[in-house]
């Protein structure tokens, strides 16, 4: 997969290397663009459809797959809220991925109608928000 957001269908799909921020969000940053996957998730949980298709992946491996199921939120066992979809902790997943370059592919069938999806793109010593 390329380091560019491909969308077809209500797909979307990162690549890049996954980091965590001072602030607790997951940011993938490829040399083309930074997108912040907590922002990404946060907006899905809070519309009105949180059916969501997401598939993380280390080159060929599967690491996270999980289909047509509801983003929820739960406490895990350390007494945090932890994104879960079909009962599987996706935070966990994502945690234990910091560091890896990885590919995500999110389906949403209202993603490309969420306003304000904010997508950091880097160029030089400029940031520019925007939609994709």
């Amino acid at each position: 997969m390329n380091n560019i957001n491909n969308k077809t269908n209500n797909i979307f799909i990162y690549s890049g290397k996954l980091t965590y921020n001072q602030d607790g969000d997951y940011i993938l940053s490829s040399p083309i663009q930074t997108i912040n996957i907590s922002t990404i998730l946060k907006k899905i949980y809070c519309w009105y459809s949180n059916q969501i298709d997401i598939r993380i992946m280390k080159g060929c491996k599967i690491l996270y797959n999980e289909q047509d199921g509801r983003l929820l939120k739960k406490l895990d066992k350390y007494g945090l809220d932890s994104y879960h979809v079909n009962g599987l902790d996706l935070e966990d997943v994502l945690f234990h991925s910091v560091g890896l370059d990885i590919d995500i592919e999110i389906y949403n069938s209202a993603l490309d109608e969420i306003e304000g999806l904010e997508v950091v793109v880097e160029q030089g010593d400029m940031i520019i928000d925007g939609t994709k």
